[in-house]
């Protein structure tokens, strides 16, 4: 039985436009426009210097660029994965499901590193680009800036970008200002620290997720991994870190067993585990076993 009631969390069928970017493989998925525009829009990007000089951060900033202009297009560009497990990889054929804003980052990081490589300098090739990548294109050659320094700029400005939603989003869950900044401060320190309690949104802004010690943080989260409104504060659970559910769970929240009922039900009904009928034929295997080698000393003597 679903711990969730399945008509609350039912949502229309997604419909695949030209500026979706799909995940899968076969000639269908290459062939879509959105994969196509998200190809070229990737060589815009070729480097000589970005696999061995280009930082973890400014590689991110660069796919985060990308997946900005995706998300820019009218009508906005999606990435899309299909809906579930053990689907077929090849074909249009849905349900589709969107990516999350950190695995359209990851799809764009694998596609720039694709790009850049040595053996892959057809990547793209004989893909006419559409009007708005022929722009990003003009843009970048007539800027001024080399790729590497310019990758650089966009890292610092997402940095400065990232810390102000993050600290937006903590200060909304009520999070005191000495934790909002040493957080913050942590996180300039090591790119990659990520702050407990927040995670990035598909829109790129950042959401309390269920973490325990942060007054306010808390919020239920259902099936799909999107918080399920509520209007009253939400209690931290003791002894139960991380996401639960608004409805009871037979795990955790049933009544404890009566041990003593139990065993009295059990014996009642004639019912033996199976560990004391091993237990049970084992020792009435050993005095047959001891009368059978008595037996067999009596007729050698």
């Amino acid at each position: 039985m679903s711990r969730y009631p399945p008509a609350q969390y039912s949502k229309p069928p997604i419909v695949v436009t030209d500026n979706d970017v799909l995940s899968g493989r076969g000639v269908n998925i290459a062939a879509h426009p959105g994969n196509e525009r998200f190809r070229t829009l990737i060589t815009t990007r070729a480097d000589d210097q970005y696999c061995e000089t280009y930082s973890a951060t400014e590689k991110r900033a660069v796919a985060e660029e990308i997946v900005r202009h995706i998300g820019s297009l009218d009508p906005p560009g999606r990435f899309l994965k299909r809906e579930g497990r053990g689907q077929v990889s090849r074909g249009l054929n849905g349900p589709w499901e969107e990516l999350s804003r950190r695995e359209a980052i990851k799809k764009a990081c694998q596609a720039l590193r694709d790009c850049n490589r040595a053996d892959r300098t057809t990547y793209a090739h004989g893909v006419a680009a559409p009007a708005d990548v022929k722009a990003v294109a003009e843009e970048l050659a007539t800027g001024g800036m080399a790729l590497k320094d310019r990758a650089s700029k966009a890292a610092e400005e997402c940095a400065v970008d990232s810390a102000a939603k993050l600290r937006e989003a903590m200060e909304a869950a009520g999070v005191p200002e000495e934790t909002i900044d040493e957080q913050l401060k942590r996180q300039k320190a090591d790119p990659t620290y990520v702050v407990p309690g927040f995670a990035m949104t598909a829109a790129g802004g950042f959401a309390p997720i269920a973490q325990p010690g942060y007054p306010g943080v808390m919020q239920v989260i259902g099936p799909d991994g999107v918080p399920v409104p509520t209007h009253e504060p939400v209690p931290t659970p003791g002894q139960m870190p991380g996401m639960y559910s608004m409805y009871p769970h037979p795990a955790v929240d049933m009544a404890p067993i009566n041990m003593e009922a139990h065993l009295a039900a059990r014996a009642a009904a004639g019912y033996v585990h199976p560990d004391d009928r091993a237990k049970a034929e084992e020792a009435e295997a050993k005095p047959a076993a001891k009368r059978s080698k008595r037996g067999k000393k009596e007729e050698t003597v």
